[in-house]
């Protein structure tokens, strides 16, 4: 099976595309679990949820990747070689651009200050939780938010970019491992560089205030 085409590597913001279904199987519970050759869906991993949505108007409930495929969880079966039309829910894929982005820009600080490097992260529906290998007093998380919220409002463009091995060498990005083949970097400019597959707004301006609420 080839690879899906992942739409949403090149634009965060495309909410729609029509797709055809590459591989469709049973998924135990009367629906079914699709393949596509591209898609919209952002698939669960590093700490982001996989989208859901509409897929040939049946409900898409969660969405993973394997092996380079993206697969769809759907509540009712598809049939495979049907053209059909993907559209992603908005709100919640948003949302998860602007916790995502946030996340980056207080541990890219909590790096750049403290040399803690973020070792897990996890996104909830209401907010996000990092995981730091040191800790930070009440001062440190002060200077933290008021730092990330400056970042915020200079509305600084976020950079997304593939750089060639070469290049890569001279980056001093953050990754939680050692990374093999294409890499996917991440830039707010004075604040962080991060190897990252996730989606992103792209001007910090849209993640909104930033706030620590417990460490």
């Amino acid at each position: 099976m080839q690879p899906t085409q992942k739409y949403y590597e090149a634009d965060a913001y495309r909410r729609a595309a029509d797709a055809v279904i590459l591989a469709a199987e049973p998924d135990g519970r009367g629906g079914g679990k699709l393949a596509l050759d591209g898609t919209v869906f952002y698939p669960e991993g590093g700490g982001q949820a996989g989208d859901t949505g509409l897929l040939g108007g049946v409900r898409v409930t969660d969405t993973h990747e394997r092996d380079g495929e993206v697969v769809h969880y759907c509540e009712s079966p598809l049939e495979i070689g049907t053209e059909v039309a993907g559209e992603i829910d908005w709100d919640a894929r948003f949302e998860r651009m602007q916790l995502h982005s946030g996340e980056h820009i207080l541990s890219g600080l909590a790096h750049k200050h403290f040399g803690y490097e973020n070792v897990g992260f996890h996104m909830g529906a209401d907010f996000v939780t990092i995981d730091f290998n040191g800790m930070l007093d009440d001062a440190q998380l002060a200077m933290l938010e008021r730092k990330a919220n400056e970042a915020v409002w200079q509305d600084i463009p976020v950079e997304v970019t593939y750089p060639s091995p070469e290049e890569l060498k001279t980056i001093p990005y953050r990754s939680k491992k050692e990374l093999t083949g294409q890499v996917r970097i991440v830039t707010i400019p004075g604040y962080d560089i991060c190897a990252c597959c996730g989606t992103h707004v792209s001007r910090t301006g849209e993640i909104g205030p930033i706030r620590i609420f417990s460490c």
